[in-house]
């Protein structure tokens, strides 16, 4: 690591105070509060499972109250009034037909309540409950998935920026019902339950126009390996002007720790992307991944990371400003082969 890189890794670990909380039990006083005030402008929900039965193969939900004025999470052409009004989202399975992304007003459409006990989203989704008990109830088309979901103690933070940013993720088990096709499949497992909120380009006052000076974030992935049927793998990349890295981490938990972060040499190659490039609601051309890999050592420098991946469905609009898939991986996790499928989430605006 070259001098400018290591002062510039130290440095975001001063604002980003998030190491200081990873390893620790989750505070189960904490409250998963709708948009509310100047330092919680907006807020995000979301579910992700990655490896269902087929056809189904992953469920998510993504989904973002209030607009964060971010370059990879703002979807401007969708605003259903104000920014601070509306609220955006995708939930989708691989067996649900295309076009689940959705854009609600607020005030009109939704249902927070206070106490963050209970989230509506039109006639689409809702989620309710207090940890560590959630019950999520997804409507759609043809396809209608119900689950309920058991959080654990073992919390992964992305970022701690008091009075700016919380961004959190529990690992979970989850038992519930996919019905489609006139059928229902059972299905039970490891899942994430995720909340963040903060400040954001709406914060103060009110606008009714979208912002033109946005939170330059110009790539995001994240994805979730369910490992086996007690370990969890959580990878993120965030870049920002100029490709520096504002975040490479791995993190490894299981229902019999509390998990724990690897930073060194994280590194995502994409190896091939796909032959046609993707081209969002708002006219943006990205190039989405084929074949990808990930690698990360230990602190002391050995390898504990080591995957190869390929895209396995179609790349479905409204992860922020890019897109969900699902994808199949086979390589090593601190020294155990694995293989298996994931869930996918990548945004690419540079």
């Amino acid at each position: 690591m070259s001098v400018s890189s290591e002062i510039a890794s130290r440095f975001i670990q001063l604002v980003n105070r998030s190491h200081q909380l990873n390893g620790r039990p989750f505070d189960e006083g904490t409250k998963l509060l709708p948009p509310g005030g100047p330092f919680r402008s907006w807020v995000h929900y979301g579910v992700m499972i990655p490896d269902l039965p087929a056809p189904h193969h992953y469920f998510t939900v993504m989904s973002i109250v209030g607009t964060p004025g971010a370059t990879v999470f703002d979807n401007d052409f969708a605003l259903a009034g104000e920014p601070r009004d509306t609220a955006y989202l995708i939930s989708s399975t691989a067996s649900m037909v295309p076009g689940q992304f959705r854009s609600y007003s607020i005030s009109r459409d939704c249902e927070f309540r206070e106490d963050g006990s209970f989230q509506k989203f039109g006639a689409d989704l809702e989620i309710e409950g207090e940890f560590p008990n959630w019950k999520v109830r997804r409507f759609s088309d043809g396809v209608e998935v119900t689950l309920n979901i058991e959080a654990t103690s073992t919390v992964s933070h992305f970022a701690h920026i008091p009075k700016l940013y919380n961004h959190w993720s529990l690992l979970c088990r989850y038992t519930g019902t996919v019905q489609h096709s006139g059928g229902s499949d059972e299905v039970q497992g490891l899942c994430t339950f995720e909340y963040a909120c903060g400040v954001g380009r709406y914060s103060i006052g009110s606008s009714r126009t979208p912002a033109r000076g946005k939170l330059p974030l110009n790539f995001f992935t994240y994805q979730v390996i369910n490992v086996n049927a007690r370990k969890q793998l959580l990878l993120v990349q965030v870049l920002g002007p100029g490709n520096f890295p504002l975040q490479q981490t791995a993190y490894v938990r299981s229902l019999d720790d509390l998990g724990r972060t690897y930073n060194r040499a994280v590194k995502l190659t994409v190896e091939t992307y796909q032959p046609e490039t993707e081209t969002t609601p708002d006219g943006f051309e990205m190039k989405v991944p084929r074949r990808f890999a990930w690698y990360a050592e230990a602190d002391d420098g050995k390898p504990v990371l080591s995957l190869s991946c390929e895209v396995a469905g179609p790349f479905e609009f409204g992860l922020g400003a890019g897109y969900a898939s699902w994808f199949n991986y086979k390589g090593t996790l601190e020294g155990e082969s694995i293989q298996g499928k994931g869930y996918l989430e990548y945004i690419d605006r540079r």
